[in-house]
């Protein structure tokens, strides 16, 4: 039987990470299904407390999925930055916009798609277990020279 090399083993373990937070995201766990639905009703709740369930519309940014939420209504100057107060204090939402009237949507702050920060969020646990891996294998190493 031959052996992997080290490396050969950390890229496969790699692209097996990436492969995995992909499916998640996608296919298999829906994630970005589930978020989308997730956040949306955050913010229809949110309308509906408000008494502006009619008035105005919540919808996540699509294609790609984003952690960022658009309005699109009637409303008030202030009512428009209350909303944006409210639905920004919302731990999974990263940025409240309006949609502009004359067509289009207005820029926010740059913000990297969902898919892109789930992949380095399982890359970062993936780079945390081969360190702890690592200094677990130091471990032993120095204790199996220790002569107590």
């Amino acid at each position: 039987m031959t052996r992997l090399a080290p490396r050969t083993l950390f890229f496969a373990g790699f692209a097996f990470v990436l492969a995995l937070a992909a499916l998640w995201h996608g296919p298999l766990g829906n994630g970005a299904a589930r978020y989308v639905a997730y956040t949306e009703s955050i913010g229809n709740q949110a309308l509906v407390n408000w008494e502006m369930d009619g008035q105005v519309a919540v919808m996540t940014a699509r294609d790609p999925v984003e952690r960022r939420l658009w309005l699109a209504g009637n409303a008030n100057d202030f009512q428009r930055e209350q909303l944006v107060l409210i639905l920004d204090q919302v731990p999974s939402i990263g940025d409240v916009n309006w949609w502009s009237e004359e067509g289009g949507t207005v820029r926010g702050e740059p913000m990297l798609p969902m898919i892109v920060e789930i992949e380095l969020a399982a890359l970062a646990a993936y780079a945390l277990g081969i360190m702890l891996a690592y200094l677990h294998a130091l471990r032993r190493h120095a204790r199996r020279n220790d002569y107590i």
